[in-house]
């Protein structure tokens, strides 16, 4: 990929991969949380305008579920935890680095940056590896990588508050049925051209059902945890 952002080439990329890991590639506007307008009753409704419903949902690990959560663009930086290090372009570092309130060391040219709750007046030290990162070519980043919780990913557009509640879904690759919510997320719109933190994190917990019968879950074998890409209270 080139350091000039191909949205056909990103979305060919990401089909192939799919398709490769013999998994049924959706159209671009089912891949991940299905996006819905709930018309509101009156101006106070405690409920937001947006809602996920129907999203997809993949195995994470033992105890805990994704919500897929893609991307229609590239983002403007990823931060990989598992990596350690920042995919960024050239023409965004200032802003980004002003936006994450990161240090870039002139004499190694890493990343040091904060973590949600630090202290910002408190620098980040040299050799922190929770908090230090290698930068690298956003071209050279991966689309298809699976995230590692406490990655984060910069976008243009505005956050705005999501509803997640679904009842009663089958998930591809695991036994069983999931129930959640309901939960009020931030997430980027991508409208806009502000940047918008996402973290890739737990957002709550849910259940888990053995059967479904008549439409309804049944059968109740414990909690999950849910995880995907939201907007941290930092």
């Amino acid at each position: 990929m080139t350091e000039r952002y191909d949205r056909r080439a990103f979305l060919r990329r990401v089909t192939r991969r799919v398709s490769a890991l013999g998994l049924t590639v959706p159209t671009v506007s089912m891949l991940g949380c299905n996006v819905e307008d709930i018309p509101s009753e009156d101006e106070g409704s405690e409920f937001p305008d947006r809602a996920i419903t129907r999203p997809v949902l993949l195995p994470w690990t033992g105890d805990a579920v994704r919500i897929r959560a893609p991307l229609s663009e590239m983002p403007v930086a990823y931060v990989s935890k598992g990596l350690r290090s920042i995919f960024i372009g050239l023409d965004s570092r200032i802003e980004v680095s002003v936006m994450l309130a990161a240090h870039i060391s002139v004499s190694t040219g890493l990343w040091r940056i904060p973590l949600p709750g630090d202290d910002l007046r408190m620098a980040v030290v040299a050799g922190d590896e929770l908090r230090e990162f290698e930068e690298t070519p956003i071209g050279e980043w991966d689309a298809t990588m699976d995230p590692t919780e406490g990655d984060f990913r910069v976008r243009r557009g505005l956050g705005e508050n999501v509803q997640v509640a679904f009842d009663c879904l089958p998930m591809a690759g695991r036994e069983g049925w999931y129930s959640a919510g309901p939960w009020l997320v931030e997430q980027c719109t991508g409208r806009g051209p502000e940047l918008c933190r996402e973290d890739f994190m737990e957002i709550g917990t849910g259940s888990r059902y053995t059967d479904r019968t008549m439409g309804a879950c049944a059968g109740p074998v414990g909690t999950v945890r849910y995880v995907t890409w939201a907007c941290p209270d930092l």
